[in-house]
């Protein structure tokens, strides 16, 4: 990725199943002045698109994802690059982990490193189970099983995610 390509919005959607099966939909925004990705010939994407699958794996590797206290981890299955307009690109990643739930209070938690937010981002949690409690920087409302985060620019998230919920 160029160094001008700047990430100005990302929105996440994670579904879990009764089963414990995750899967995450991550669609980054990007402002690209120079078009470096409408520029890419298709090798080029093919190379990139493997590059920012190891990154993206890279980084799911350094977070802690727990369900249950046991620690599971998340995989990168898909990438795609595409464009909303010549100088706005997207990447869409599909992620997918698994852990085991039970009847009665589950909890899923994600430990990843603190830090200041360089864009804004939302996501929507559907979990099998009504919402209990949850600790997450940011704007949250629930209602029953979905959880929905709004988190500024300029934020300072605490690096640990926590929802609980009821099977």
């Amino acid at each position: 990725m160029s160094e001008n390509v700047k990430p100005i919005y990302a929105r996440g959607f994670f579904n879990m199943n009764h089963l414990g099966e995750t899967t995450q939909l991550t669609i980054f925004y990007y402002d690209d002045d120079e078009h470096y990705y409408a520029s890419l010939t298709k090798e080029e994407v093919k190379r990139e698109l493997s590059n920012l699958k190891n990154n993206m794996q890279y980084f799911l590797d350094q977070e802690i994802i727990r369900i249950n206290g046991k620690r599971v981890k998340a995989k990168v299955l898909f990438v795609r690059l595409g464009l909303l307009k010549i100088n706005i690109p997207y990447i869409e990643f599909i992620i997918r982990f698994k852990g085991n739930l039970h009847k009665g209070e589950n909890v899923y938690e994600d430990l990843y490193k603190e830090e200041i937010v360089e864009y804004p981002y939302e996501a929507i949690w559907i979990l099998p189970g009504k919402i209990v409690s949850y600790s997450i920087s940011g704007k949250v409302k629930t209602k029953n099983n979905i959880l929905f985060l709004k988190v500024k620019k300029g934020t300072r998230i605490s690096g640990n995610e926590k929802i609980k919920f009821v099977i």
